[in-house]
């Protein structure tokens, strides 16, 4: 394993590192100066283990925050699944819908089709019996 010299709160350290991890020790080498710096108006005020404390204190809280960002993240996954899969369930009872809609759809034709039938029937047959009617009538007019 490769080694690595940084300098932490001003202090050098020599780090081991595995090669693929080099940018995230040098990254949180970078967060932990820069927060450093930031209570640098301390320095000289308070020691040096008390401004590693409140640095300490922060990057926890910042832990807390991310934790509670991946609870939440976690929910809104679990929130999405039961989405899909109530849209899954809306999406079959949809086609199921549809295919009950076409068979309604095709008998009505049917039905259409057999009235259409039924009123030429009857239409010829009205037209025999008016035929008949008139027959008789003049038959019993003669």
């Amino acid at each position: 394993m490769p080694d690595l010299e940084v300098s932490i709160f001003n202090q050098k350290l020599k780090l081991s590192y595995k090669e693929d991890e080099k940018e995230r020790l040098l990254k949180a080498v970078e967060t932990l100066n820069n927060n450093w710096n930031k209570f640098s108006y301390l320095h000289g005020k308070v020691s040096d283990l008390k401004i590693a404390i409140l640095i300490s204190l922060e990057l926890q809280d910042s832990i807390g925050n991310i934790q509670g960002l991946k609870d939440r993240l976690n929910i809104k996954e679990t929130d999405n699944k039961l989405l899909k899969k109530e849209i899954k369930l809306t999406k079959k009872e949809s086609e199921e819908s549809i295919n009950t809609i076409k068979k309604i759809k095709s008998e009505l034709n049917n039905k259409t089709e057999e009235l259409s039938k039924l009123e030429y029937f009857l239409e010829e047959f009205h037209s025999e019996l008016s035929q008949i009617k008139n027959n008789i009538l003049k038959k019993n007019h003669e």
